[in-house]
């Protein structure tokens, strides 16, 4: 019986520890997320399998890649031009800058709304590159235009960066505070990049990289601005009593306007284009619509409160503050318990 007593500590000493080492090996695997996103890796398999291919089958670029002569016989290039890469090093980087992309954007957006957004923008630059192309043999005669084979993902790259605006807009501590600073005017240093390369390494680059990331970043923008659909309502939107006005597609902020993809100093000659795309696609957002949908049937209504774009600012501070004292105290908090069952 005294061997017993004694022996029982040890046992349940170490079923507690075990208990405590459980917890902890459940959390690290919870916690664990993959370095990329699905939808990136497959997306970069497609390329760089097609590129691979046309290695093999040479042929198959002409059914696969945009040829604006042949884009009426063969309209499925429009679709298939972005998911294909001639070059097997344009289609490595490629899928590399999509994966690194991906993996900040995905996570907030959500896969199908990333692989929606991509889409969209694939076709926009497919179908800009297209104009762009007979557009300018129409000007210079030059035949070799019409029959240049454009592949790339170069529009789901653009459109990623687009997202990766809003994004960094909209949720605290999703990009890296390094580039933070920086991702509101990469989009049009995107563009600034390919237009200055491709004028310089007209050899090197394809004929349609300028337009197709053109179109894919203007695709993207506008569905993002005036057309993506905002998260479900919760219930008690829809509870008796409660308000009947719905959240209005896109996003109308000003952190999203085209003139805040460059810096302050050019914002004026970029405001004109924000205010006709907004007569042209009604103006699609959650401040404007919200406060049309209020004014309605009103002879006159002052603005919101709160609109303002120093006030917006004010308050994602004081946000983001809140946000960074909470998880300080989760840790302080997760630290004294794992010291305590020490």
């Amino acid at each position: 019986g005294i061997r017993a007593m004694a022996e029982s500590p040890p046992s349940s000493s170490a079923a507690a520890a075990a208990a405590a080492a459980a917890p902890s090996s459940s959390m690290s695997s919870s916690s664990f997320t993959p370095p990329y996103t699905r939808l990136s890796l497959l997306y970069s398999a497609l390329l760089l399998s097609s590129s691979l291919l046309m290695l093999v089958l040479p042929g198959v670029r002409s059914y696969i890649g945009l040829v604006p002569a042949k884009v009426l016989p063969y309209a499925t290039t429009i679709i298939t031009t972005a998911y294909c890469d001639a070059s097997v090093v344009s289609a490595i980087l490629s899928g590399a800058l999509i994966c690194s992309l991906a993996r900040m954007v995905e996570p907030v957006m959500g896969t199908v709304e990333i692989a929606k957004t991509i889409a969209i923008a694939n076709v926009g630059g497919a179908i800009v590159t297209w104009l762009w192309l007979v557009f300018t043999f129409a000007v210079t005669q030059r035949t070799d235009l019409l029959y240049s084979n454009v592949t790339g993902a170069h529009a789901a790259i653009a459109a990623l960066f687009v997202a990766l605006k809003q994004v960094n807009a909209k949720a605290v501590g999703a990009v890296p505070s390094t580039i933070a600073p920086y991702v509101p005017y990469m989009p049009a240093a995107l563009l600034l990049l390919t237009a200055l390369v491709s004028s310089v390494a007209t050899n090197l680059l394809p004929t349609g990289l300028p337009s197709n990331a053109l179109g894919g970043t203007i695709a993207a923008w506008v569905y993002l601005r005036y057309f993506r659909q905002p998260p479900a309502p919760t219930e008690a939107l829809g509870a008796p009593g409660a308000s009947p006005y719905q959240p209005i597609p896109g996003d109308a902020s000003e952190e999203f306007a085209v003139a805040s993809c460059v810096p302050p100093a050019f914002q004026a000659a970029l405001t004109p284009f924000d205010r006709f795309t907004d007569r042209i696609f009604g103006g699609g957002s959650y401040a404007s619509g919200a406060a049309g949908s209020l004014a309605a049937g009103m002879p006159s209504a002052a603005p919101l409160p709160g609109n303002d774009s120093e006030d917006a600012r004010r308050r994602r501070e004081r946000g983001a503050r809140a946000l960074e004292e909470r998880l300080a105290q989760a840790a302080a908090a997760k630290q004294s318990a794992a010291a305590s069952a020490v």
